[in-house]
This record gives C-alpha cells, sequence and structure tokens, in this order.
C-alpha cells in the first residue's frame, strides 16, 4: 500500500511538472541593450539639439529683424531731417 501511495505521489508531481505553466528566463544579450541605449540616447540628444539650435535661430533671426527695423526708422527719420534742411534754403 506504501508503494502505490508513493508511485502515485511520484506521477502526479510528474505530471504537474510538465504541465507547469513557469516560462524559463530569456536571456538578454548585453550588445543589444547596450546598442538599444547607445539609439536612444543619440536620438534624445539629437532630438534637444534640433530644438536648442532652432530656438537659436529664432532668436537670432528676430534680433536682425528689430535691427532691420531700427534702421529703417533711423532712415525715415534722417530723410524727414534733410527734407527739412532742404526747404530751409
Amino acid at each position: 500500500m506504501i508503494s502505490l501511495v508513493s508511485r502515485a505521489a511520484v506521477r502526479s508531481s510528474n505530471a504537474i511538472r510538465c504541465y507547469s505553466t513557469e516560462v524559463a528566463p530569456r536571456k538578454t544579450s548585453s550588445l543589444k541593450g547596450g546598442l538599444f541605449g547607445f539609439l536612444l540616447g543619440t536620438t534624445i540628444t539629437g532630438v534637444a539639439g534640433y530644438y536648442y539650435l532652432l530656438n537659436e535661430y529664432k532668436n537670432s533671426s528676430d534680433l536682425v529683424l528689430s535691427d532691420v527695423l531700427a534702421l529703417q526708422k533711423s532712415i525715415r527719420n534722417l530723410e524727414t531731417q534733410v527734407r527739412v534742411l532742404e526747404s530751409k534754403k
């Protein structure tokens, strides 16, 4: 009787092991992770650099535009002063 019970226990434990839902751990390559990290870091840095350069370009463009407008204003003032001087002759 004892041998029948122990055989049944062994069979049931084997059956449990065979139909277990455990998943074997995956071995990931460090090269794969390193390459992914490098590409992710490069992409993030590239995007940040692009927006920084875009912002600098906008700021410099606005500065040049404001200088051109100031130059136009000073030229208009100069033209009016020259007209006033010419009208005095």
